[in-house]
């Protein structure tokens, strides 16, 4: 059965990632990584709003900060940055300065306020990516090695699950996870899609308490993780399938995918873009109902 997508903001973007839903200031955040630019949705007034960066300055990821403002992951490290003030981004360490052809990627923050993020590098697909964590206090430790692409960052509810995906390989895996040190340990395949059109991108936990995201993902023997809750990991999808699902907003014939994934006031919220033009936020079954369920 075909999932309905209604189109919120046709955002041109050239690769939108990591939509990111503020209950502070009741916003929707994601980045242009090639763009760049960071851009917000208020629903309350329907306003877009693009903030552009530095044209060197590709980031992979956003994340909020308890004092206000965000952090960003980039292709020359981590920075500070407020949008609403007047400052540029301020940097706080490259642990990839070394690496001049590396971007950073999807990044997730944990229940400790750690940003996990993964790198890659840009615009070849190598196992050349890590995975760093960086602290509260500005600090990054690597963590592992050997990705192509990372993506689909995120934790079971009761974090001891946490998950991981690249999208190269097609694969996500599981891992054990320390909250209180940050550790993660025993990794596992939690979902194989090769063979498949489908390759894990985002992902957010399902509050229907299922395994699950990719259409009869369990259906084919995959492993189910013992968490009561699992992520909804949604695959880049193709062609003629996103092109339906936009029943409101048909895209060309040719090829077009998902990117990213959040969960805005219960509901799924992914990019859908062409892969050489425009990108458009869907909203899963929301249609004009936004403002009322965030509310």
């Amino acid at each position: 059965m075909q999932k309905e997508f209604d189109c919120v903001v046709q955002g041109a973007d050239i690769l939108g990632e990591v939509p990111l839903w503020c209950e502070r200031t009741r916003k929707l955040w994601w980045v242009d990584v090639r763009r760049p630019a960071i851009q917000t949705y208020d629903p309350a007034t329907a306003k877009h709003t693009a903030h552009r960066l530095n044209a060197d300055m590709a980031t992979g990821s956003i994340a909020l900060r308890e004092a206000g403002g965000l952090l960003l992951a980039t292709n020359s490290g981590f920075y500070t940055y407020d949008p609403e003030k007047p400052e540029a981004p301020q940097s706080i360490g490259n642990p990839e300065a070394h690496l001049p052809q590396h971007r950073m990627n999807d990044g997730k923050v944990d229940r400790r306020g750690r940003f996990w993020v993964g790198s890659m590098k840009d615009g070849v697909r190598e196992p050349a990516g890590n995975v760093y964590r960086l602290d509260a206090d500005h600090q990054s430790h690597f963590q592992f090695g050997g990705i192509h692409v990372p993506n689909s960052i995120s934790w079971s509810p009761d974090s001891r699950t946490m998950y991981f995906a690249d999208t190269h390989l097609q694969l996500i895996w599981a891992y054990d996870f320390d909250l209180d040190d940050g550790v993660m340990s025993k990794q596992r395949v939690f979902k194989d899609w090769s063979g498949s059109e489908a390759k894990p991108d985002g992902s957010e936990r399902d509050g229907r308490r299922r395994p699950g995201g990719a259409p009869d993902a369990n259906r084919q023997g995959g492993p189910r993780d013992p968490a009561a809750d699992q992520p909804r990991h949604l695959p880049r999808l193709r062609r003629a399938t996103t092109r339906h699902a936009l029943r409101h907003q048909p895209l060309a014939a040719f090829e077009s995918r998902t990117s990213g994934a959040r969960t805005v006031c219960g509901r799924p919220v992914c990019l859908i873009h062409r892969c050489k033009g425009l990108a458009r936020i869907a909203i899963r079954g929301l249609n004009r109902g936004l403002v009322d369920s965030c509310n």
